[in-house]
């Protein structure tokens, strides 16, 4: 068997690898839900995937040309095995130190409202190392679960002229189930919130829903803590 042959099989069986863990880890979450992950979410996978197919599928053929075994189904088996381990243990969400605090905070951070797929549009766009360590760490498991948003409608220094907005929103569309968030410095707001911590579709359509109530001037999504 030729050099050339066997980093063929050595390259195809590291692309075998990294197929099976798209396919095994993966795709389920890219596919079902795909409307629920940000712009950022989807092009980690892009970016992830790659850059590190290439390296997998070099590994997967170096340990192929250095095997002194001639068998094709062997050295398949051999080329699969190196990757392999690499994305095995690649596997699962892994979580994320993050900065959420115990309480509902709003911060300009989130005054823009977070689209889904490929119809969203950033006003930031992350410079080519971001992407590709955002990348890197998606491959490995960090910060590819959906994530799950406040819908903010308003936010009030006094906590009485905040419940009277909840209010008057309720009054005028109770299926929204206004409240008023508690307030947590340095932001001193009491945010006013309707419905439920959703994933990105659901909050996506609230705020929609949120926006066509008449009291309701504007709307965004915040990540933030469970109340």
């Amino acid at each position: 068997m030729s050099n050339f042959e066997k980093i063929a099989i050595g390259a195809l069986g590291g692309l075998s690898a990294v197929l099976v863990k798209f396919l095994g880890q993966d795709y389920a979450t890219v596919v079902a839900q795909a409307a629920n992950l940000t712009v950022e979410q989807l092009s980690g996978y892009k970016w992830g995937y790659g850059l590190l197919t290439p390296i997998l599928m070099f590994l997967g053929a170096f340990v192929a040309w250095t095997s002194d075994e001639q068998k094709r189904v062997k050295l398949v088996a051999l080329a699969i095995a190196a990757p392999a381990m690499i994305t095995t243990w690649s596997g699962g969400n892994k979580s994320e130190s993050t900065s959420a605090s115990l309480d509902l905070f709003i911060t300009s951070a989130y005054a823009q409202p977070v689209e889904a797929g490929s119809s969203g549009k950033k006003t930031d766009t992350p410079g080519a190392i971001e992407q590709i360590q955002k990348g890197v760490g998606t491959f490995f498991g960090y910060g590819k679960e959906p994530k799950r948003y406040w819908v903010i409608v308003g936010s009030y220094q006094d906590k009485k002229a905040a419940q009277q907005f909840a209010d008057r929103i309720n009054g005028e569309n109770s299926t929204l189930n206004a409240w008023v968030g508690m307030k947590v410095p340095p932001n001193n707001y009491y945010p006013v919130i309707v419905g439920d911590y959703s994933f990105l579709s659901e909050a996506n359509a609230l705020r929609a829903k949120a926006l066509a109530t008449k009291s309701i001037k504007e709307a965004y999504l915040s990540e933030g803590a469970k109340r």
